[in-house]
């Protein structure tokens, strides 16, 4: 009897927790699930509706239902599928826009974007204004020997270096010190002949005169010939005396070293005057002229300023660098600046005239004739032409135009890559397609007839063919160039 009881016990629990399980299935289906289309939602629409909506919205004007492709909008399908380039499922395409409808599609060098799409692509423009043109130029630089206050010490005649008095670089040197002692055997022979000659200056005083300008010629002073005069006798050593004062830049000899005629011995260099030569690149050349001044700084002493005056301007470009040396001369007399120093220069540079500037955003950049986008202001709707214009050199953050474009044009400052990449998706001119009506890459046209691609394959034979005689041609004018 127990034993029934606790199974009838059991079963209803069983039955409890089902009945539980089921009515919590059936509120969940209530709450979480959404009206049918037969509940009649208007956003969710069935096959036939769908169907409806693309025959009264995306058909064209013959009534045919056109589909393209997302990512490549040249693409034009009479039937669904996949984008013959990139694999994507086709869409319908809308021409109802009355921009659309505005869009001329012979025009190759134009191109018509709704309003909503330029909105969402964020195109701004901005007229062309004129004003004269600034730069701000930051140079480096270095501080550098004045090659024209260089002097070196040589020999005029040959013997030994025998007591070398100045033995290091950047030893100073004063005017008229001696540097070293030498030996000659022609020196020897000289002072024969000058004691001679003055032994008999009353009777012959042109020999006497003569053997003196030799000396004289050799660089010795007035005062050291007379020394070997009053002493009578000859000297086997003589002192060679610095003709400047300054600094040894350069020591070429050494104690004991024979020399000949015409060594340098030593080049001793002036610190009262420096040159600071700044390296400015090839496009900088245009704003810097002989008479503009900069200021500079050093690393030793960032905040002392210098200010200086172009005075020289490389005629040629380092090939190793490519940049141009720009010269100035300065005074130095204290010796704050020392030969090899690095500086920093800055120049403020303007050219004399107004010119035609637009932004540099603007300008998408192929060379000296590159490409901008001007804005059909008298159009209600945005349309954009592509123009090539001429480059001058860049303002700051403006280009200067010296050709192409006319005063208070709108141009695409911010964008412009966006209508440049639709352009060329449209197979219309654009920076990377030069021949409007060629697009970059094919459209497939299933509805096509046999003759049709015939005819386009032998087009596309003489482009070719035609291509090849260009290359041959332009081949031929580079090989009748002279070699520079």
């Amino acid at each position: 009897m127990k034993t029934g009881e606790s199974m009838n016990i059991t079963n209803q629990k069983i039955l409890s927790a089902t009945g539980l399980i089921l009515a919590g299935l059936l509120i969940g289906r209530l709450l979480f699930s959404g009206p049918s289309a037969q509940d009649g939602d208007p956003g969710q629409l069935n096959r036939e509706e769908m169907n409806e909506h693309v025959r009264e919205d995306h058909t064209n004007e013959e009534g045919d239902i056109v589909y393209t492709c997302s990512m490549h909008p040249q693409v034009r399908e009479s039937e669904p599928g996949n984008c013959p380039i990139c694999g994507m499922e086709l869409i319908p395409v809308s021409p109802s826009a009355p921009e659309a409808a505005e869009d001329d599609s012979s025009d190759e060098y134009s191109m018509v974007m709704t309003a909503p799409a330029a909105r969402l692509a964020d195109i701004r423009t901005t007229p062309a204004v004129r004003s004269v043109p600034h730069k701000e130029l930051n140079l480096p630089g270095r501080i550098r020997v004045d090659e024209r206050r260089t002097t070196r010490v040589t020999t005029h005649f040959s013997g030994r270096i025998r007591d070398l008095k100045i033995d290091f670089t950047g030893a100073p040197v004063r005017q008229g010190e001696p540097v070293a002692t030498i030996y000659s055997p022609e020196l020897v022979s000289a002072q024969r002949e000058l004691l001679e000659a003055a032994r008999q200056k009353d009777r012959n005083p042109r020999l006497y005169e003569s053997v003196r300008e030799k000396f004289r010629l050799w660089e010795f002073t007035g005062e050291q010939i007379r020394e070997i005069e009053d002493r009578g006798e000859v000297q086997t050593e003589l002192e060679i005396l610095s003709p400047a004062g300054g600094y040894v830049a350069r020591r070429n000899i050494a104690e004991e070293q024979h020399v000949s005629e015409g060594t340098v011995i030593l080049e001793v260099a002036s610190p009262d005057r420096i040159w600071v030569v700044l390296e400015a690149y090839e496009e900088d050349l245009d704003w810097i002229s002989e008479g503009d001044t900069f200021h500079f700084t050093t690393r030793s002493d960032p905040g002392q300023s210098y200010k200086a005056t172009v005075s020289f301007i490389d005629p040629v470009v380092d090939s190793s660098s490519r940049t141009v040396g720009v010269r100035a001369d300065m005074d130095n007399a204290g010796g704050k600046l020392k030969p090899g120093m690095l500086v920093r220069a800055r120049m403020e540079s303007r050219m004399d005239r107004d010119e035609l500037m637009v932004p540099s955003s603007s300008v998408l950049w192929t060379g000296k004739r590159s490409l901008v986008y001007v804005r059909d202001t008298t159009s209600e709707i945005p349309r954009f032409e592509a123009r090539l214009v001429e480059l001058g050199p860049r303002s700051g953050d403006f280009h200067v135009i010296e050709d192409g474009l006319e005063e208070g044009e709108e141009v695409v400052f911010h964008g412009a890559f966006r209508v440049d990449s639709e352009m060329q998706l449209e197979g219309r001119f654009s920076m990377m397609n030069r021949q409007p009506g060629t697009d970059a890459v094919p459209v497939h046209d299933h509805s096509g007839s046999e003759s049709d691609s015939e005819s386009d394959s032998e087009s596309d034979r003489e482009s070719d063919r035609e291509s090849d005689r260009e290359s041959d041609n332009e081949h031929e004018e580079m090989e009748d160039m002279p070699v520079p």
